[in-house]
């Protein structure tokens, strides 16, 4: 509670002391590259010679990611921290360090009367994104947070992992209890894509989601699966935007650089962040034609130790990147911070990973 006032006086001071008018953010996009250190970006910026979307960022700033009880982090506390604004033990979801449930900050802008969504390129109910609506244990308890999920009041949700939905070993079908709260419920990307409904679910195969899981032969649906991420995001924000004049909150999840991360591939990790700032342009584009919103990008931990290697070229004739790794785990290292459009100036700083969506909240409250 302390931190929270601390926090809120020092937002309040600075806005004071600044010419500039008070920051007034409706809308909230939080993206979160699973595992994205330094390393990773560095394959961005030294691979791609157009302007990326982290170089047209106008603040940024450091998180530590710590847990309470390690150096290194892993998803589940990781994310609690970017939800839920406490650090917790690793392993649990969603909870203090004794247990406890805790709110996120998806249910707080649910609260302040936002439409919400959640999109992810892995399954729904994965760590990272569980730890904005579920409170567990253990990010193995996938039929709790299932459970936990439906109860989420998210408008929109789209991601993969229907197994635990339907294959459950209490016979139940989340997906008929999902139609019963009022949602359309789509497990085909047409479908859902091509939805006009304004409160819907799209659980999808993972192979719609992601181009690693489509066999390198089947060349026109890997295609399409890269292009996938983009396409949830346009249609989530297509949804919430419409859907309450106070505003939404979105929270979207790039899993699959972690995924590099822990099998130290170079190339993939080169792809796999090609492929993320093509997202992230997308979300600036947003930002900077609609007044009022805040995009921050942050991981949630660094994976892999992750380095740009030693390769000599020669002038003005750069040969492919390669990158080097030091540890197949997650490291402690510090995470980068990109922030854009309105109220972006107050994550330009270094922040614990808790202090990222206190400051969200904050500057949400101060635009009610």
């Amino acid at each position: 509670m302390r931190r929270n006032i601390f926090l809120f006086l020092l937002i309040a001071l600075t806005m004071a002391s600044c010419a500039e008018r008070r920051p007034d953010v409706k809308n909230v996009i939080f993206l979160i590259g699973d595992g994205m250190g330094f390393g990773a970006v560095s394959s961005l910026l030294l691979t791609d010679d157009s302007t990326t979307a982290f170089e047209m960022s106008p603040v940024i700033g450091l998180s530590e990611s710590c847990s309470a009880n390690n150096y290194v982090t892993d998803s589940p506390a990781g994310g609690t921290a970017l939800a839920c604004g406490e650090r917790t033990l690793n392993g649990y979801v969603g909870v203090d360090v004794n247990g406890r449930p805790m709110k996120s900050i998806l249910k707080k802008a649910q609260e302040m009367g936002k439409s919400s969504g959640i999109v992810v390129n892995t399954v729904l109910t994965e760590a990272t994104p569980a730890d904005f609506y579920a409170s567990v244990l253990s990010r193995s308890e996938s039929y709790k947070i299932a459970e936990h999920f439906v109860e989420s009041g998210v408008d929109v949700a789209i991601g993969a992992g229907l197994e635990v939905f339907v294959e459950r070993p209490d016979s139940l079908d989340l997906t008929k209890t999902l139609e019963e709260k009022g949602y359309d419920v789509y497990t085909d990307k047409d479908s859902a894509f091509g939805s006009q409904s304004d409160k819907f679910v799209a659980i999808l195969p993972m192979e719609d989601v992601h181009r690693r899981n489509v066999p390198d032969s089947l060349i026109e649906k890997r295609a399409e699966a890269k292009l996938y991420l983009e396409q949830a995001v346009e249609k989530a924000i297509n949804v919430l935007e419409n859907k309450s004049k106070n505003g939404f909150f979105l929270m979207i999840e790039s899993a699959i650089i972690d995924g590099y991360g822990h099998s130290n591939d170079s190339d993939g990790m080169v792809e796999e962040m090609l492929d993320f700032d093509r997202t992230v342009k997308q979300l600036v584009d947003y930002v900077n034609t609609h007044d009022n919103t805040l995009l921050v990008v942050t991981a949630d931990h660094e994976t892999g130790g992750t380095a740009v290697a030693y390769k000599e070229h020669q002038v003005g004739k750069k040969v492919p990147l390669t990158l080097s790794f030091s540890t197949k785990g997650h490291t402690g290292t510090v995470v980068p911070i990109f922030a854009y459009g309105e109220g972006a100036g107050y994550f330009g700083r270094v922040m614990k990973n808790v202090e990222i969506p206190r400051t969200m909240e904050l500057l949400m409250k101060e635009s009610e």
